[in-house]
């Protein structure tokens, strides 16, 4: 059983929610995939084009690395999709 409810985006950008589901029996607080991925390219896009604590080239390496780990998100996620699908037609 889950709790849903909507909480600060983490982007900071005025208007947008970041949903969010609290699992009642385990206490886990869950995020969607897309927020996740969302979020991992955004940081990456901001230590691109914006001021970042560290030089262009880490800045360039950090965000490719976060980039990666959103798109195996987004992999794992449409291979479980596919996985857990039932037969269609």
């Amino acid at each position: 059983m889950t709790d849903t409810s909507d909480h600060d985006s983490p982007s900071g950008a005025p208007g947008t929610r970041m949903p969010v589901a609290l699992d009642l029996v385990s206490g886990e607080l869950m995020i969607p995939a897309t927020a996740v991925t969302a979020l991992l390219r955004a940081v990456a896009a901001n230590w691109t084009t914006g001021p970042c604590p560290v030089g262009r080239r880490e800045a360039a390496r950090f965000a490719a690395a976060l980039a990666c780990v959103a798109d195996q998100v987004d992999a794992e996620c449409i291979a479980a999709a596919g996985q857990t699908a039932g037969p269609t037609g």
